[in-house]
């Protein structure tokens, strides 16, 4: 095993997800990647536009807006390394959760997906789209759910 994914969005059940599979990546060696997928702002951030403006810098509001997503999960990382992981990397992307995170798993073919799972039920699931069942139901590698 060398590559192991978890889907992070600082829910309960991810943060146990990133102890789960921060176990596992200690005991088989692999690198553990810290998935967030975020949603595109409907509207841009007025204050960092501005603040780009005032900086005159070239990266996109959206980029900055990406960069701090990146940043803020640091803790979590930290976290991953506190429970045995050793080569920690985080990826963050902009878009629909599960479609995202089936497009990352179909490019980098991890060897595993950790989730966690917020205990709708498979009712809920089925009502709401879990993102769980999609990721399950479409992509090729094994998925670890953890609830």
């Amino acid at each position: 095993m060398k590559r192991i994914v978890v889907a992070v969005d600082r829910s309960e059940s991810s943060l146990r997800a990133v102890d789960i599979a921060a176990d596992v990546a200690n005991k088989y060696d692999a690198e553990l990647v810290l998935l967030t997928v975020v949603h595109q702002p409907t509207t841009p951030d007025p204050a960092l536009e501005a603040y780009a403006r005032m900086e005159h810098l070239k990266d996109p509001p959206e980029g900055m807006a990406l960069e701090a997503v990146r940043d803020g999960l640091a803790d979590i990382g930290e976290r991953a390394r506190a429970k045995g992981a050793k080569r920690v990397s985080v990826d963050v992307f902009v878009g629909d959760v599960a479609a995202e995170i089936l497009a990352y798993a179909e490019g980098v073919r991890p060897d595993l997906i950790v989730m966690g799972s917020r205990g709708h039920g498979r009712l809920a699931g089925l009502l709401l789209g879990s993102v769980v069942q999609k990721v399950i139901g479409l992509t090729a590698c094994p998925v670890l759910v953890v609830h």
